[in-house]
């Protein structure tokens, strides 16, 4: 016959023995927006653009790059979260618990990482829409338009225009597959031509891809 303490201790080994539930992991965004920034340094320095950045964090901008044409304001923002066939980032800051929308007085462009994709999107101040929510369909969205934003993905080359890019914010007339006018400048000059990529740009690209497996390991 069992006593009652030999019952207590098979039931505390099978208290010990049972599974405990594991808890759920939450993307740690400040590590996220670190790699965000490590990478468009690695990105900016394989086009051969210089990248500073500046003492401190009292500025609304995370970098300065110089394209030698001029320098720029630049702003990281960065997602890996896909919802309704399209990934969101906010173009938004966050100053003495008061939340702000980015200006032109801020920044002079956003840049914008869609991590799974290792896709950039190079979204100047002037053609930020009214709302503070920017959102990518690199896929296409499901009405089938083109998206709002698709002219700035990968546009590395409005970095080679001398000044500030003006008068293409989105005409809230337009339907939201047309996209936003763009400057005269901007239409005058020719895009620029893709070059072959350099042993240097292929070995910093190389090294990009293999960081983004290592945080994010495809499933």
């Amino acid at each position: 016959m069992r006593t009652q303490s030999s019952i207590l201790e098979i039931e505390t080994m099978h208290a010990q023995s049972d599974p405990v539930p594991q808890k759920r992991k939450h993307p740690n965004t400040k590590r996220t927006g670190e790699l965000a920034e490590a990478a468009f340094v690695v990105k900016a320095a394989s086009l051969g653009y210089a990248v500073s950045k500046p003492w401190g964090d009292s500025e609304r901008y995370d970098f300065i790059l110089d394209s030698g044409p001029r320098t720029w304001r630049i702003q990281i923002k960065c997602t890996e979260s896909l919802n309704a066939n399209g990934y969101q980032v906010q173009s938004t800051y966050t100053d003495q618990k008061k939340k702000g929308h980015y200006t032109a007085a801020d920044i002079d462009v956003l840049v914008a990482y869609i991590l799974p994709l290792d896709l950039w999107y190079v979204i100047p101040a002037a053609a930020f829409p009214e709302s503070a929510s920017l959102r990518f369909y690199p896929e296409g969205n499901i009405s089938g338009r083109r998206p709002r934003f698709e002219q700035f993905r990968e546009a590395w080359h409005l970095f080679q225009q001398t000044q500030r890019i003006v008068n293409c914010h989105p005409d809230p007339e337009l339907a939201e597959g047309e996209g936003p006018a763009v400057s005269a400048d901007e239409e005058t000059a020719s895009p620029s031509p893709t070059a072959p990529a350099s042993p240097m740009e292929k070995m910093m690209n190389e090294w990009a891809k293999r960081v983004n497996n290592l945080y994010f390991p495809k499933r």
